[in-house]
């Protein structure tokens, strides 16, 4: 891609973002944080009002008066906006259905005939699911009620239902993120009830109201950060785990990347040795019984003690 072309989607990324650093540009263009500051200092010299702030949230961004009409799109990024409405409005859960198929007809009606309307394959031939959806009606105005707090900085008022305790209570939170993960919407905010950074699941909000009173988003939380090593959604105490896998597990297992820190090591079996560090054992443990005897844990213990102790009430239930 030449140096004009970087500098176009440089600029229409930072249209679309409040803020975005040089690490974030590089990652979607394929191009080194070195290369990201090259850019930006071609784009300052042509006139182009590109401003920087330093520290952890900080990044680039535009002047608010400047504006790039943005160029037309080529046949492969069009194709690809195609695909994404098809794999998520596939009749998949995805709870933004209606609003991703509005979008994209305000996009084809400005596209117009500059780009053919039509899949890389023929959509009869794709499909796609999310799998397990979560079933209950309203996520989609409770996930909106959410983010406008997020937007607003204002604290959430939340009856929510915990599952574990079979209980319901009011919860104030302040909303610092929203996931979507494993086909369910959480939120990810500090609880005024517990005093603690806590997730909580959409689906179990039976009551949701924005709060008057502001938050102020602490300046070293970072969402990314606060995920990284969950194995699912469930945070906890750090551990470095090690587990091996027999054949076939071994191979299912090779072929996804579970967590970020993940090593496995060949042996000489055919087994594999699964190493990784991860916040809490609850969803690991789950992961690790879903293989049976295929999974065998060697750390650390506390994990192997959890499983055994499941297993004998396992054996008692079903003798």
């Amino acid at each position: 891609m030449s140096k004009l072309s970087h500098c176009l989607k440089i600029i229409m990324l930072l249209q679309t973002h409040q803020m975005i650093n040089s690490k974030k540009i590089a990652e979607i263009l394929n191009i080194t944080p070195r290369n990201v500051k090259a850019y930006i200092e071609y784009l300052r010299e042509a006139g182009v009002p590109v401003e920087g702030m330093t520290g952890r949230r900080g990044g680039y961004f535009l002047a608010d008066a400047y504006y790039l009409e943005p160029p037309d799109l080529d046949d492969a990024e069009y194709s690809a906006l195609l695909l994404a409405e098809k794999l998520l409005t596939q009749n998949t859960g995805f709870p933004l259905q209606k609003e991703l198929i509005t979008a994209m007809a305000k996009i084809k009606s400005v596209v117009g005939d500059v780009v053919s309307d039509k899949l890389p394959i023929p959509s009869d031939e794709f499909i796609f699911t999310l799998g397990k959806t979560d079933k209950k009606d309203g996520v989609n105005k409770t996930l909106a009620i959410i983010c406008e707090a997020v937007k607003q900085r204002k604290y959430l008022n939340i009856l929510y239902y915990t599952a574990s305790k079979d209980e319901r209570k009011m919860r104030k939170v302040a909303p610092y993120a929203v996931v979507y993960r494993e086909d369910s919407w959480y939120l990810i905010g500090y609880c005024l009830l517990r005093r603690k950074i806590r997730t909580f699941k959409l689906v179990r909000m039976e009551h949701v109201t924005i709060s008057d009173s502001d938050f102020v988003y602490p300046i070293d939380f970072s969402i990314r950060d606060y995920m990284s090593n969950i194995f699912s959604i469930i945070q906890g105490d750090k551990y470095n785990v090690e587990i091996r896998f027999f054949h076939p597990a071994s191979i299912w297992v090779k072929e996804k990347t579970w967590l970020p820190t993940q090593q496995i090591e060949d042996l000489e079996d055919g087994s594999i040795l699964f190493k990784a560090t991860v916040k809490g054992l609850i969803d690991i443990k789950r992961w690790v019984m879903s293989f049976g005897k295929l999974a065998v844990v060697h750390r650390p213990r506390e994990l192997a003690g959890i499983i055994q102790n499941e297993l004998r009430e396992l054996n008692d239930i079903y003798s």
